[in-house]
């Protein structure tokens, strides 16, 4: 029996082992993977603030308003570096987590796709940081942010949702491997038992009475349990009712409050809750806040899933866009209740209802900013200077009358000193002493001299506060009448020159009434037509002093653009009857009979309420003008035709000077590269080879410079000089001009001229046109490949069309196809680019009437296409 007892403790013991063991690998395993999955948690939850963070970025660079106060503009930026440095160290951080992910190259690669967006919004944004008081560098920033916002949030969801299906897929794993332990474990305990239970079932009727014995104690044990179970259900009791007074509390709240279980469904509401949401006649409890609020969006799912998980949200300020258009202002509180220490009941919802608060506070800041716009509008600043104190506040526009910075402080000796020396100083001082002494206020005009040195005239006006007789402080407002002051001065001044041009001897001034009788005749009218004032004024009309066939003609035409008859002395006020003016040459007659030309304009003399009571006619004697008109069109049109004949000859200068220029360029770099060929050959006959391209090369060089001389030296139609030429025999004349740089560089040249073998141009320009584009192909070319270049010619539309493909470098179109063809303009960094040979390739084209074009790709080779 002992030895029984001892071999069955040895298995028990062996067995009870076993257990602790695999309890223990067990509890390191999972306490491992939860660690695992509470990381990822803890990466998807920051990966999904970041995305909140992009969010709040946005909505405070969309709502700077850098002309608010300093004290906004400060809490504004100190908000937005918060949320950028939040947002840098969580970005540090999902990148150093990720690092730690076994198979993240998924991850790895969507970090990368964002890093470009998520780099320029987060840059854009330390850009507002550093210059805040630049419009130039918010509005530069803030359209970067709109345009890259949304691709940020696509990519930082999509990097949440890989987090999220990564985590699935652990805890899938997790799952399996938990089933594969649990059966291994079972097998275990299987095994155990049965290796312990065999020897043991021998010993079981011995151990009969000691089961009746533990049936005994288990009886007992189920009495002491049944206790037990009234005390737990008068706990269950207990906490029904603090249940029940916490929904009375909440449903007394005098806020808006709402209590929810891990289901979302009301336990409870407060009256303010049901009456800031129109939820007074409905019942509300039992249902879900979803489906009470079927316009909650996704977001707010999102904060409570987070609050039932343990987490706590809260804002003092955010606008609930309703779906019947309405902006709620709320500030909100979410948390969670407990039923337990760890267990969660619901959720606590606390809101309040800050939308009047929020639209007097616009309000006010509408009404601020309309003042103060008033304020600019009307260049009106206010000041105060409290003596008490000894201090001076001068306010924005103050400021600016005064031309210092707005931050200035005003010392009380000097501010005296702005005030010009002499009248204004000594008016203003002494109106300043009497308001101070007797509290009289004043209203006084000014003339300044600013912090620039510039002279501005403003109104002051002050008025004094006065406490038991004695002046505490001044106030009032500086009004800055500069213009009309300026005006008003101009006004005198224009009036004293209108007197002098009204009697001035040249010009003729003659005022009439409506009907036509003259009631002025000035000294200039006096002198040009040699009446008398006393003979014109109140006696005669102005039609004494024009030709009626003039007249008449000039009525007839009137007659006709206003559809109706016009004569007499309508003729010269029909325009001005009409609110306009009418300037127009007229001949006047003299009292001798003798005629003169007169440039003259007829106005309309009106009162103060616009109706008019007379006419005004200003005549100026043009005889020298008219004379001076005729010799300039006849020295104009000798002119213009001269002009025309220098204009084209200097054309075809500037034309054949580039084509000298650049064209022979090519043969004279192709004379020395054979020259360098021609001292490093290796026998007399390389050498004698080299001679003989020598003297092809030197031949057309010759040829060109003889075809170009008798083209300068042609007629001015030059240009225009065409014979049939072919496009084969120009190929093969360019490429023995250009012979060394196509050996030097392997250059394949083919040429498909079967549609089109010929065409009628210009043989100089031709010749440059090939030579310019083979030449440009062989230059840039790859350095990767052989040059190739196709040239073909067909006929589209009635057109002879030459095209030549190359597979060079290539050109950015996109950053440079509007300067293609530009003077002076390279775009690739060779030491021959000049940007000479496209310019005068176009120039020569179109001179022919013609057109070019270019296609072309980086790294794969341009198309040009000649149109003749």
């Amino acid at each position: 029996m002992e030895e029984l007892e001892k071999s069955t403790k040895k298995r028990y013991l062996l067995f009870i082992a076993t257990i602790v063991l695999i309890i223990i690998a067990a509890v390191i395993f999972y306490q491992n993977r939860i660690n695992i999955l509470t990381s990822e948690l803890s990466t998807i939850n920051i990966a999904g603030k970041q995305r909140m963070l992009s969010q709040r970025i946005s909505k405070h660079v969309f709502s700077w308003d850098f002309k608010q106060s300093d004290k906004a503009n400060k809490i504004y930026l100190d908000s937005l570096s918060a949320l950028t440095t939040e947002w840098q160290k969580n970005q540090n951080f999902l990148i150093l987590a990720n690092k730690q992910v076994r198979n993240s190259e998924r991850i790895d690669s969507m970090f990368a796709a964002a890093q470009p967006k998520t780099t320029k919004l987060l840059n854009a944004a330390l850009q507002i940081l550093k210059d805040p008081s630049n419009p130039e560098v918010i509005n530069t920033n803030t359209q970067i942010i709109k345009e890259v916002e949304s691709s940020v949030l696509t990519i930082t969801d999509s990097i949440v949702s890989e987090y999220q299906n990564m985590a699935e897929k652990n805890l899938n794993n997790l799952y399996r491997v938990t089933y594969l332990i649990a059966i291994i474990v079972a097998l275990v305990i299987i095994g155990q038992f049965s290796f312990l239970l065999m020897p043991l079932i021998k010993n079981l009727r011995n151990k009969s009475q000691s089961l009746h014995l533990a049936n005994q104690e288990l009886a007992n044990s189920n009495r002491a349990l049944n206790e037990k179970m009234v005390e737990v259900k008068a706990l269950q009791a207990d906490l029904q009712l603090k249940e029940e007074y916490n929904k009375t509390f909440i449903d007394r709240a005098p806020n808006a409050m709402a209590m929810f279980d891990s289901d979302m469904k009301f336990l409870a509401a407060s009256e303010r809750w049901l009456s800031d949401y129109d939820l007074e006649d409905q019942a509300i409890i039992g249902k879900s806040l979803y489906e009470v609020f079927p316009s909650i969006d996704e977001h707010w799912k999102k904060i409570h899933q987070e609050c039932l998980s343990g987490s706590h949200h809260h804002d003092d300020e955010i606008a609930y866009n309703w779906p019947d258009g309405r902006v709620q202002w709320l500030s909100y509180d979410i948390r969670p209740w407990y039923i337990s220490t760890d267990l969660i009941g619901g959720l606590l919802i606390y809101t309040l209802d800050n939308t009047n608060i929020k639209e007097n506070e616009n309000e006010k800041l509408r009404i601020e900013e309309i003042l103060d716009k008033t304020n600019q509008v009307a260049r009106i600043g206010t000041w105060e200077v409290d003596l008490i104190k000894n201090e001076i506040q001068w306010s924005k526009v103050t400021c600016e009358i005064h031309e210092v910075p707005h931050d200035y402080l005003p010392e009380l000796e000097t501010a005296i000193n702005f005030f010009k020396e002499g009248e204004s100083r000594d008016k203003i001082q002494l109106a300043v002493n009497n308001a101070i002494e007797k509290g009289i206020s004043y209203d006084v005009e000014v003339e300044l001299i600013t912090a620039k040195g510039n002279s501005r005239w403003a109104r002051a006006i002050g008025q004094a506060e006065m406490v038991d007789g004695q002046c505490v402080r001044l106030y009032g407002v500086f009004h800055n009448i500069n213009d009309i002051k300026v005006t008003e001065n101009a006004l005198n001044k224009a009036n004293e020159e209108l007197s002098a041009i009204f009697n001035v001897g040249p010009i003729s001034i003659i005022g009439t009434d409506m009907n036509g009788l003259i009631t002025h005749f000035n000294k200039g009218a006096e002198n040009l037509l040699q009446y008398s004032a006393a003979e014109m004024i109140g006696k005669r009309t102005p039609e004494i002093i024009h030709i009626r066939e003039e007249v008449e003609k000039h009525g007839k035409e009137l007659s006709k653009l206003f559809g109706q008859t016009i004569s007499g002395f309508d003729v010269f006020v029909e325009h001005a009857r009409r609110d306009s003016h009418e300037s127009m040459e007229w001949t006047y007659v003299r009292k001798d009979g003798s005629h003169f030309p007169v440039q003259l304009i007829t106005t309309a003399i009106k009162d103060e309420n616009g109706e008019i009571h007379g006419f005004l006619g200003v005549a100026t004697d043009i005889s020298e003008r008219v004379h001076n008109r005729k010799k300039l069109i006849e020295t104009k049109e000798n002119l213009e035709a001269l002009t025309a004949k220098l204009k084209n000859q200097n054309r075809q200068l500037a034309d054949f000077a580039h084509i000298i220029s650049h064209n022979l360029r090519s043969p004279v770099g192709n004379l020395q590269t054979l020259s360098h060929f021609y001292k490093e050959a290796a026998n007399e006959q390389e050498r004698s080879e080299l001679f003989e391209k020598f003297e092809i090369v030197i031949d057309h060089l010759s040829s060109t410079l003889n075809s170009m001389v008798e083209v300068i030296q042609t007629t001015d139609d030059s240009t225009k000089a065409t014979k049939d030429l072919s496009f084969e025999k120009t190929l093969i004349k360019t490429q023995e001009i250009i012979s060394s740089q196509i050996e030097q560089s392997g250059a394949i040249i083919k040429s498909d001229f079967s549609k089109v073998p010929t065409v009628v141009y210009n043989d100089i320009y031709l010749d440059s046109i090939f030579l310019n584009l083979i030449s440009n192909a062989i230059k840039y070319k790859s350095e990767d490949r052989i040059p190739e270049i196709y040239l073909e010619s067909k006929i589209e539309n009635g057109k002879t069309i030459l095209s030549i493909n190359d597979n060079g470098l290539g050109i950015n179109m996109d950053k440079h196809g509007h300067k293609l063809f530009g003077l002076n303009k390279v775009f690739h960094s060779h030491p021959e680019a000049k940007g000479v040979g496209l310019y005068m390739t176009k120039v020569q084209i179109e001179a022919m009437g013609g057109s070019i074009s270019a296609t072309s790709k980086i790294d794969v080779g341009s198309t040009f296409t000649v149109v003749f």
